[in-house]
């Protein structure tokens, strides 16, 4: 009964698709038709009763803008785990505790992968379609890896906490810098990915399924 359910669903879904493609086309057409018609005015203004379109510059600040934002949010992603890193290298460099040593030298390797996993991650669900996302919901699966790279930090944020009991003056400050930065960047993912979640979507309680 559950399966016959669900192949409703989908059967639903993909119709509900085909329906909205040619609005979706029609709608980029009519775009096209009005781009076209403004590069021609520009390039041949005489044809139209003199009158000449030149984009301003703050109109082309905005076209610029809307492309490169994503991917701008995307590599902002992940800094504050830079620095913690670097704050961790100082650490294992200057420590004379071979245990504090290791253990930061080990969690350094794994920031470098979280750092990478995490830009990945949100540069994908930023470019998920948004009618795809209406009719799915967002992008579960990076959403899912981005939850879990969260738990990540907080756990080393809570190793590190402990760290410093047995770590010099020197090495304490350093430490609680990468603390600070470490609990920043998860917040910010946290933010980040609340803001992915939220909205309305026809299937997602479906997408989400199959995600997991």
């Amino acid at each position: 009964m559950v399966g016959m359910i669900e192949k409703i669903v989908i059967a639903s879904a993909i119709s509900l698709l085909i329906v909205s493609t040619p609005v979706v086309v029609m709608a980029q057409g009519q775009g096209q038709g009005q781009l076209n018609g403004v590069q021609q005015r520009v390039q041949d203004p005489t044809t139209h009763d003199g009158e000449t379109i030149v984009p301003q510059g703050d109109q082309l600040d905005q076209v610029e803008q809307s492309g490169a934002g994503n991917q701008v949010g995307s590599e902002a992603m992940g800094q504050g785990i830079g620095k913690a890193t670097q704050s961790l290298n100082r650490v294992a460099e200057r420590t004379n505790n071979p245990e504090i040593g290791e253990q930061v030298r080990t969690m350094v390797q794994s920031h470098q992968q979280i750092q990478t996993k995490v830009q990945t991650a949100v540069q994908a669900m930023s470019k998920r379609n948004g009618v795809v996302k209406f009719l799915l919901g967002p992008d579960y699966k990076n959403a899912g890896q981005v939850r879990s790279n969260i738990v990540d930090l907080r756990n080393d944020i809570d190793k590190l906490e402990r760290t410093k009991a047995d770590a010099t003056a020197s090495d304490v400050e350093d430490i609680q810098t990468a603390i600070d930065e470490l609990q920043a960047e998860a917040d910010t993912l946290d933010s980040q990915l609340e803001e992915e979640l939220s909205g309305f979507s026809l299937f997602g309680w479906l997408a989400r399924r199959f995600a997991n």
